[in-house]
């Protein structure tokens, strides 16, 4: 069976999944459908993005399931989205064939319809697009044994949708042209019939084709959200248009009263509304496809090995372990194993590594990437959804489907926006009544300023600000190699004042080399592999690497590769104990061998004083010293030193020149701490730290201010967890298995700074829409109230707030990380 559905996992006994939603216009429908779905039983949690046209759900499968959600979704007038396909294969011998390939399908959540007939060889189905990709169907079939011939993808709901909106707009446009000629008979005399009751009676028929054919839909939406005693932009429009409608009618019969016909206030209105609904589909689709872009980054088909033929097939064929060939310029089709050759592999794509990296036997590929010069024989690890790019747009969509706490706030706000406009409204229509001389003048002088506001009121505005953003934000994140998990850990990110490092493997290369072997006491001490007549120093290295040898530490690994580089044999020890962040105790042949820190010796009551010299002018040359003992006597000390990444020191200087406090957290001594932090400008150190207290110091620096821990997840996950927002670095393919709510793909550090930095121009871009947005409203509403802005031009403000706010987030796709910057400058 294939893998789960793109966003779907099993938390216990909640599932979560998400469902694409249609007929969405602002914030008031997503606070609606989220209401509603949250109050069924068994659904833990709803969170609806109205920028991306999803709802993310939990829910408990025993208690409810996906189609009964779905129907409530629907209950209350809108549209679960599916998309449809149909595909003719090849291959199929027989109906059994068809039934097989037809049962393969439905094991697939997410997927509505599936109809496989052998007479034309034709597969239909429909599916979630938020489920899966047509990748993932295409991998059902091709594995099942069947050959794709053709696909004909049936158009998708945006295109659906914006075709809608275009065809109404162009009908909306046809109709209201002859509303505003005939309407105003005082600047169009010229025109025949102007100023007739004919010319009345024709405008009245324009605009009720305006009215209630390309003004449908706000209607079908008012009444959706009416029935959930709620209100939205639908009802605002629906209510300022219906009352200039039936008030220009109410005067357009049995004698037209030309002062009191407003027919352009209300299809004027409504068309250029469509109009703008129509731009903001397109923008609103180009920033929910930035992630989806990445996807294409791989090829079509890839170049198989097998029995010595070469074969081009389809990507989706391709198992783990298939030998691939792959020629200079073109893309590495799935993440794989260099088994032969060297090359430069770009992977500028995928990671926001600007230089291409050199590939060789042994290294590790990401499929997406662009093989720069030499051809590369490899071996597919990988594929499918189990793929780095795979993983990188599934945990990015389900980040997406996460609302951070502002743009939960907003949509509070915004659910009670379209009462509140709905109450100015009314009280200026009853002040513009009451002020006005009695007259036929009253009514029309009073109900213009009040449908002005219905029309300039754009509850839209406020409800795309956020999460526009947010998806900009985060796909440009993600092509640079930044990835966010959730809203929330984009929004905290820019609101960190302190920046905590763990030192090892993370500010340093983590691949400490042995630099000195000291003997502190001639010793006899023969294994079975090498006799007692070795230089003291090999038996020190030796004792130190036998104890060392089952350990997963770092220094444990860099002192037995030592020995091992230099031919030492190492015998097996008995009783192997290791005591996290200390060091390590061992037996052999009745030997008790202790190999750690000073402090362990310490504790152990060993004495060290013999040692101290060497120790302190070791560790102030910034060297990690390890104390090898043995029958409770020390008998010599091994140092080694593990230098600093090459960006730390540039990454330490931009984080201070954003203002952010940058500490050193690691379980080193002091002198070895000091002397790295004094290289690399670091003030504040805390040494001798057991993986245990590294949550300790963070509560404790919580104090101070919003804490990011930065860390290679190896030894520091809880430190990790227990920050304001946690970054693993270096996380290379596996980035859905790391313990930080932020992934860096490479283990470079400027990707701190980088996602610092789009974090903080997100929550900016973010804070400038919401100004907008606002301020629109607050500017507007009152000139609207004053008589000073005719709803015709209310309406064209309106269509533009929306469109100004998608536009807006959009500009952050200009954005580029600062190392990439740093590159521009230097080829300057």
């Amino acid at each position: 069976m294939e893998t789960s559905p793109t966003l779907q996992s099993e938390r216990g006994k909640t599932r979560r999944t998400a469902l694409k939603i249609g007929g969405m216009h602002c914030a008031g429908c997503v606070n609606s459908i989220q209401k509603h779905v949250s109050e069924l039983r068994g659904v833990t949690s709803c969170e609806v993005n109205l920028a991306a046209e999803k709802a993310t759900l939990e829910f408990d499968p025993a208690v409810t399931d996906l189609t009964t959600i779905e129907k409530a979704v629907e209950e209350i007038g809108y549209k679960v989205v599916y998309e449809k396909l149909a595909v003719k294969i090849g291959n199929m011998t027989d109906s059994s064939d068809a039934e097989r390939l037809e049962k393969k399908l439905k094991e697939l959540e997410g997927i509505r319809y599936v109809s496989v007939s052998f007479g034309n060889g034709q597969i239909l189905v429909e599916y979630n697009p938020t489920l899966h990709s047509l990748s993932d169907i295409r991998q059902v079939i091709t594995k099942n044994g069947y050959q794709i011939l053709s696909e004909d993808l049936s158009a998708s709901a945006k295109e659906v949708e914006a075709n809608k909106l275009k065809k109404f707009f162009f009908i909306g446009l046809v109709f209201t042209i002859p509303v505003l000629i005939f309407g105003y008979p005082e600047f169009f005399s010229f025109v025949p019939l102007a100023g007739t009751s004919y010319a009345a009676y024709l405008v009245f028929a324009c605009a009720s084709v305006v009215q209630f054919v390309t003004g449908s839909r706000f209607y079908i939406g008012a009444y959706r959200i009416g029935k959930m005693k709620s209100a939205n932009m639908d009802t605002l429009v629906v209510t300022g248009t219906t009352a200039a409608y039936l008030f220009s009618t109410i005067n357009t019969f049995p004698t037209p009263t030309w002062h009191n016909i407003y027919f352009d206030a209300a299809s004027a209105v409504i068309t250029f509304i469509i109009l703008g609904k129509y731009l903001e589909n397109k923008t609103k689709g180009k920033a929910s496809s930035l992630i989806r872009k990445m996807l294409e980054l791989q090829p079509k088909t890839a170049r198989i090995k097998k029995d010595g033929q070469e074969t081009d097939v389809p990507i989706e064929i391709i198992k783990p372990g298939d030998v691939i060939l792959v020629r200079p310029g073109e893309k590495i089709p799935v993440d794989s194993l260099v088994l032969e050759g060297n090359s430069a592999v770009d992977e500028s794509m995928v990671t926001g590594e600007s230089m291409p990296v050199n590939k060789k036997a042994g290294a590790y590929v990401i499929g997406g990437t662009i093989n720069r010069e030499g051809a590369l024989e490899i071996k597919a690890e990988k594929v499918g959804s189990d793929t780095m790019l795979a993983q990188v747009v599934k945990l990015v969509e389900e980040a997406m489907g996460r609302k951070p706490p502002m743009q939960r706030m907003v949509d509070k706000i915004a659910g009670y926006f379209a009462f509140v406009v709905i109450g100015v409204a009314l009280a200026t229509f009853m002040t513009w009544y009451l002020i006005t001389p009695m007259g036929e003048h009253q009514i029309s002088t009073a109900i213009i300023p009040a449908v002005a506001i219905l029309v300039v009121a754009c509850p839209c505005a406020l409800g795309l600000a956020t999460p526009t953003a947010i998806m900009v934000g985060m796909s440009k994140a993600a092509q640079n190699g930044v990835i966010f998990k959730g809203g929330d850990s984009l929004e905290m990110l820019g609101r960190v004042k302190i920046a905590v490092f763990d030192k090892t493997g993370t500010l340093t290369r983590g691949k400490p080399q042995v630099t000195d072997i000291i003997a502190i006491k001639q010793i006899e001490f023969a294994s079975e592999n090498t006799a007692s007549t070795i230089s003291s120093d090999h038996k020190i290295l030796e004792i130190a690497a036998m104890a060392e040898k089952n350990s997963e530490h770092p220094l444990a690994k860099s002192i037995v590769q030592y020995a091992l580089d230099l031919k030492i044999s190492l015998a097996e020890t008995r009783e192997f104990f290791a005591i996290p962040g200390k060091g390590v105790k061992t037996v052999y042949n009745g030997h008790k061998i202790l190999v750690g820190s000073p402090r362990f010796m310490e504790e152990e009551h060993i004495d060290i004083e013999s040692s101290k010299q060497s120790l302190i002018a070791l560790q102030e040359q910034g060297k990690t010293v390890m104390l090898v003992v043995l029958d409770d006597d020390l008998i010599g000390l091994v140092a080694l030193l593990d230098i600093p990444k090459p960006s730390a020191k540039y990454a330490v200087k931009s984080l201070k020149k954003m203002g952010i406090q940058v500490v050193m957290l690691t379980g080193d001594n002091d002198r070895t701490a000091n002397t790295v932090a004094a290289n690399l400008e670091i003030d504040k150190v805390f040494a001798n730290v057991m993986p245990s207290g590294k949550s300790d110091i963070i509560k404790q620096l919580q104090k101070e201010g919003k804490i990011a821990m930065i860390g290679d997840g190896i030894n520091d996950a809880p430190a990790l967890t227990e920050a304001d927002v946690g970054i693993a670095i270096g996380s290379g393919t596996d980035v859905a298995l790391e313990a930080g709510k932020v992934v860096l793909v490479r283990d470079d550090l400027m990707d701190v700074v980088s996602a610092i930095e789009i974090s903080k121009k997100t929550i900016s871009k973010i804070r400038q829409n919401l100004f907008y947005a606002f301020a629109y409203n607050v500017v507007l509403i009152p000139v609207a109230g004053l008589g000073l802005l005719y709803p015709t031009l209310a309406g064209l403000a309106m269509a533009a707030s929306s469109v100004s706010v998608t536009s807006s987030s959009l500009l952050l796709k200009r954005w580029s990380p600062p190392s990439k910057r740093k590159k521009k400058n230097i080829e300057k």
